[in-house]
């Protein structure tokens, strides 16, 4: 099969590999999308501590079923399916607690095993998910960080009416906008890029505002009679913005930091944590997540197309990878088929 692998720090290689063979419990899938990632990036640039090179990369994905493993049932080939990305023991106790994303032995698709920008990938059966006939293979791909972002809205348990900020506007800030709102939310949303901010305002932001141009503290306490913000989601991962999020939250309020910028620590402030009682919540991917995202993208209730910018072919994932990198006006969420 072809892939594209990612021989060393910046170099992708398009070239001819072994197509692998599903294992027990595994199945095969024809891959037919793929989303490009911020960890895809990290990886090509060397700096994702769960990634190693040489590495097929992509873990946003979709596509048919072309084979299957021994010991796998409730599968068909022939199956137009979306791939949780995860391998999981089962029997260590985060899964036993149902919390398989904190799984000791957890294995991710592009991470610790071959990706999905090739041909083929292999997923583990119990993962996959049947996609729905009038959601796109594109946006299928794209419902791994719609679970994410879902996963991570409700760990902040939103109460009907409270006020969110959003510091990003990306492709997890501009999903995590329309959990939010499903829930019941005010939400602000906050970025440097007018053209994703015009688009959340479609997908149901209350307020808008452009960092370069507005003071974004100023402007939660003025809506907010002072008050700040009952949950701040942090969707960038830089130090500054981690540092904001302190300031921006109300006295008991939460802080769902899903961005990270990597380092070993970053600047916070923890005193005003303790004292003002607040709740520091991280997340990691998604657990019985997928399903939930799945219906709601069915359903009309959340929108993945009016994010995704391009659409490349596989002998371009490299091509894309420096397109996230640079960042230039107009380039969002990137699929790969």
């Amino acid at each position: 099969m072809k892939a594209a692998v990612c021989k060393a720090v910046g170099q992708i290689v398009i070239e001819e590999v072994p197509t692998p063979s599903p294992g027990p419990g595994e199945v095969l899938v024809e891959v037919q999308a793929t989303g490009l990632c911020g960890s895809d990036l990290d990886g090509y640039l060397g700096r994702h501590p769960m990634i190693e090179l040489p590495k097929i990369l992509g873990h946003e994905c979709s596509g048919i079923v072309a084979e299957l493993g021994p010991d796998v049932s409730g599968v068909s080939v022939g199956d137009e399916v979306v791939v949780e990305p995860f391998f999981t023991c089962k029997r260590c106790k985060a899964c036993l607690r149902g919390q398989y994303n904190l799984c000791e032995k957890l294995n991710i698709v592009g991470h610790e095993r071959d990706g999905s920008l090739a041909e083929y990938c292999i997923a583990e059966a119990f993962f996959l998910h049947p996609k729905p006939p009038g959601v796109s293979f594109g946006e299928a791909a794209i419902v791994e960080p719609l679970s994410g972002s879902l996963h991570a809205i409700q760990r902040c348990n939103l109460r009907i009416g409270d006020f969110v900020v959003i510091i990003g506007c990306g492709t997890i800030g501009s999903l995590a906008l329309q959990h939010a709102k499903n829930a019941g939310a005010e939400v602000l949303i906050a970025d440097v890029r007018d053209y994703k901010l015009d688009v959340a305002r479609q997908l149901g932001a209350d307020h808008v505002l452009n960092v370069q141009r507005e003071d974004l503290l100023e402007k939660v306490s003025d809506l907010t009679g002072g008050v700040r913000a009952d949950c701040v989601v942090e969707a960038v991962g830089l130090p500054e913005t981690l540092a904001q999020t302190v300031g921006l939250v109300r006295r008991g309020g939460t802080i769902m930091l899903i961005g990270w910028s990597g380092a070993a620590s970053d600047p916070f402030d923890l005193t005003a944590v303790t004292l003002n009682e607040l709740t520091v919540l991280g997340t990691l991917g998604f657990a019985f997540d997928h399903a939930t995202a799945l219906r709601l993208l069915a359903q009309g209730k959340v929108q993945i197309a009016p994010i995704i910018s391009h659409h490349l072919p596989l002998a371009k994932v490299e091509d894309g990878l420096k397109m996230l990198h640079e960042g230039a006006d107009g380039v969002w969420k990137i699929v790969i088929g």
